[in-house]
């Protein structure tokens, strides 16, 4: 994924942040930055029964909710975290998604309704924020102009003392103290990081500062008897860079990332038989689906994430026509599923393993939306029936019509089906 320079967005770090101030929050803001959604949907969902399970280097790839207990209910949190990520919705808005799981789930948490809303809204957005703000102040380009950081405390109700003290600290940008300190630094810190040119510092008549010190203490994890050095004025389970850790699991995940497989025994995959192309789709997709990623916690085994793309099918004649693409082939990114597995967690391994069969022989085509006048239509619908199951599985084509992308599968229910097919394209 690259990552474009915004200058005015590195500057003032309040254009990326999302809860500057207590208050902020609750009233909503704008759509986060591509890289916090990013971070945030790359999370595993853990389950737990209580705070700590999950390390705090773990946080950086898991999703948790102390407490929630079941994989259902976590995975349920998490997409209405994604929403509220994604779409700016407000604290009250995500309270009404809570109290909905809390009902449909029969959750009994701890401490009252508002504060435990409030809690998780505002930890995952801050560290979402924080997590995507520090990817794009870590690139090439950025730590070229800006090789040094800025440590910022904002007015809060309840300031810690170790914050205040902290701001205005310049360092390098790879100083290693920026590996402890680097907010968010506790529940509810509203601390942020700018970034500082060269030509600033002479500006301002501003000097490279000596780190704080550490000042490390044990601190026993509660949950798993776990003994860790946190710095003095950090809350235990903050004292790792979130960002940071996000960057070093992407580094491990593209090491193990699929590609597509186009040819076998030097044969175009085109050019075998279906039955065998479609076989080796099938264990593509199989491959993907069966990914798998550390929850993070030492008492939940491994748990589905998928990395890379792959080709999951071939385009019917009169699908890939109505699409105009150039290509009948049909890509997988392990993204798209991570994403689908998030709103339909209900779907396995052997739902997704039908996409060949779905691309290759659908029952309908559906055009869910009419495109603009003058456009050509980008995305379809496909109806398809395997092993007994309905299916709907939605491909989109690029701008350039030179690829293909299924972005969701669903499993139907008859009258899902039938309401459906009101939207059929019927042959001209």
């Amino acid at each position: 994924m690259s990552t474009t320079l915004d200058s005015e967005v590195l500057e003032n770090p309040h254009l990326a942040r999302h809860d500057l101030a207590p208050g902020v929050v609750a009233e909503g803001a704008a759509l986060a930055p591509s890289e916090a959604i990013t971070f945030f949907r790359q999370k595993v969902p853990v389950p737990t029964r209580k705070w700590g399970e999950v390390s705090s280097e773990g946080y950086a790839r898991s999703f948790a909710v102390a407490g929630a207990a079941s994989q259902a209910l976590v995975t349920d949190f998490q997409a209405a975290v994604n929403k509220a990520l994604a779409q700016g919705t407000t604290l009250a808005d995500f309270r009404k998604q809570f109290d909905r799981l809390v009902k449909k789930y029969g959750w009994d948490y701890h401490g009252s309704r508002n504060w435990r809303s409030a809690l998780i809204y505002d930890t995952n957005l801050s560290a979402a924020y924080a997590a995507g703000r520090y990817r794009q102040m870590t690139t090439p380009e950025a730590l070229e102009l800006y090789p040094l950081w800025r440590y910022r405390h904002n007015a809060c109700l309840h300031p810690r003392l170790e914050h205040v003290a902290w701001d205005g600290t310049i360092l390098p940008a790879n100083h290693p103290w920026w590996d402890t300190h680097y907010p968010p630094n506790g529940w509810k810190c509203h601390c942020s990081v700018e970034v500082v040119s060269d030509g600033k510092m002479a500006r301002q008549g501003w000097q490279v500062s000596e780190a704080p010190p550490l000042d490390a203490k044990p601190w026993t994890n509660p949950a798993t008897g776990a003994v860790v050095m946190v710095p003095k004025g950090i809350d235990p389970g903050f004292q790792t860079n979130v960002g940071q850790q996000w960057l070093k699991a992407e580094k491990q995940r593209a090491k193990k990332a699929l590609h597509p497989v186009d040819d076998v025994r030097g044969q175009p995959l085109a050019g075998l038989p279906a039955p065998e192309h479609q076989e080796i789709e099938r264990q593509q997709v199989r491959d993907l689906a069966s990914m798998e990623e550390p929850s993070g916690s030492d008492d939940v085994p491994p748990l589905p994430f998928a990395v890379g793309t792959v080709r999951c099918g071939t385009l019917a004649g009169r699908a890939q026509a109505i699409l105009q693409s150039t290509t009948a082939s049909v890509l997988l990114s392990g993204e798209s599923l991570n994403k689908n597995r998030l709103h339909h967690p209900e779907l396995t391994v052997e739902d997704y393993e039908s996409l060949p069969e779905i691309l290759a022989q659908p029952s309908h085509l559906i055009l869910k939306s009419k495109p603009p006048e003058h456009e050509t239509t980008r995305s379809l619908t496909l109806l398809g029936r395997w092993r007994d199951r309905l299916y709907s599985l939605a491909i989109k084509t690029t701008l350039d019509r030179e690829e293909n992308y299924a972005v969701s599968l669903t499993r139907l229910a008859e009258k899902d089906w039938a309401r459906l097919l009101r939207k059929e394209i019927k042959d001209e």
